[in-house]
């Protein structure tokens, strides 16, 4: 059936409006039995709309909806669908720590500040994550989880964005969201900072001089910092102070693997050994990688899974932290009960699953053969960048 369910919507809302014109009409009695007659009509036609709009909605893909041209009409229709959602697709309901963690690897709170030879400088602001375009399923899952937003895709860059940037939105569901389920990695200094931005310009005060200048210092302290067009304009910022994010005595198994479904990832390697007889060797991985920042975080991951070390690397020139797994071992005994309880739920998850089965044939032994072997080699090749392919 071609028709898209949310066109429904459309009829039940014009027949709604139809409704209520018909009442707020003044007319002459002598048409009164005949316009009493007309609206009852329209209130059984109402009926009939809304049982064949939730029929077609039991019938119809979930994923159909996301391409109907009803889809974004606005809050009010996106959080009838998270609530539809809620009720019949229940197995498709994101969990709000697995959301957090996800966003603490790969959300982004922008301040963005445009300026222009005319001085009138103009301040938005943006909560979005960008992936690349074979994610995007995951970002229709956050769409609906919060309701609000836009997907937007980018096919020269190969990349698919979930945006944020009405300001009552984001006030009123991003923020409360993050303020119950916190940030815990640096990032959420940026939304504290980002926060304040927020408040400001619902208050209208970034619209002050003074204001503006106030928030040009919020802005200077959050993810990169000042532009180099900005800091032309106003070379003499002075950065905000930024608060402290105090890291929870344990992590919560929804944020860890929505955490790893953004910044983790699991590797396997085939490298030449002259002591093995095919004179090959399997290691496998589990890593999660983060600026040296986040370096008590990653600590947090031994805690957790009880397995594993941080390795900083400090000679990059970003400096970068690394929660490594290698043991075999720990792999099967830790981290692989841990991803069948919580599963990735995105791309990565597919990930995983290539990864679990090689260390399937590793605890057979079967590695050790040339057919376990080439099954390997077969499953890395469909793994991480090459599944980008």
């Amino acid at each position: 059936y071609k028709r898209k369910p949310t066109l429904i919507n459309h009829y039940v809302q014009s027949i709604h409006y139809m409704l209520e014109t018909s009442k707020a009409l003044n007319i002459n009695n002598i048409f009164k039995d005949i316009t009493m007659s007309y609206q009852q009509r329209i209130k059984n036609y109402i009926k009939i709309f809304e049982i064949l709009r939730d029929y077609m909605w039991e019938i119809i893909f979930a994923k159909w909806l996301r391409y109907s041209p009803m889809f974004c009409l606005g809050v009010r229709t996106n959080k009838l669908l998270k609530k539809y959602y809620s009720t019949k697709l229940i197995e498709n309901k994101l969990d709000p720590h697995w959301v957090t963690g996800f966003i603490d690897a790969e959300g982004c709170f922008s301040v963005i500040i445009e300026v222009s030879e005319s001085l009138k400088s103009k301040v938005r602001i943006s909560f979005e994550i960008n992936l690349h375009e074979k994610d995007k399923e995951i970002l229709y899952k956050i769409q609906s989880f919060f309701g609000v937003g836009g997907i937007y895709h980018r096919p020269d860059r190969k990349k698919s964005v979930y945006r944020v940037t009405n300001v009552n939105y984001i006030n009123d569901v991003i923020i409360p969201h993050f303020t119950k389920y916190p940030l815990i990695s640096k990032k959420g200094v940026d939304f504290l900072l980002w926060c304040k931005v927020v408040k400001m310009i619902l208050n209208k005060e970034h619209l002050t001089k003074e204001g503006f200048l106030t928030i040009l210092s919020y802005y200077a302290s959050i993810n990169r910092g000042v532009s180099k067009k900005v800091l032309n304009y106003y070379p003499n910022i002075i950065p905000s102070d930024k608060p402290i994010i105090d890291l929870p005595n344990n992590l919560n198994p929804q944020w860890v693997s929505g955490f790893v479904a953004g910044d983790g990832g699991f590797s396997i390697y085939v490298r030449p050994a002259k002591d093995y007889v095919l004179l090959e060797k399997v290691y496998c991985k589990f890593h999660i990688a983060q600026h040296s920042k986040d370096l008590e975080l990653m600590k947090l991951f031994i805690k957790f899974f009880d397995c594993g070390v941080v390795n900083l690397r400090s000679n990059l020139s970003t400096p970068r932290c690394d929660f490594i797994v290698q043991d075999t071992n720990s792999l099967l005994e830790k981290i692989i009960p841990h991803f069948d309880s919580y599963p990735l739920l995105n791309l990565k998850q597919e990930d995983y699953v290539c990864f679990k089965q090689c260390m399937w044939i590793i605890e057979l032994k079967q590695h050790l053969t040339k057919k376990g072997l080439d099954q390997i080699k077969i499953l890395n090749l469909q793994m991480n960048s090459n599944r980008l392919k």
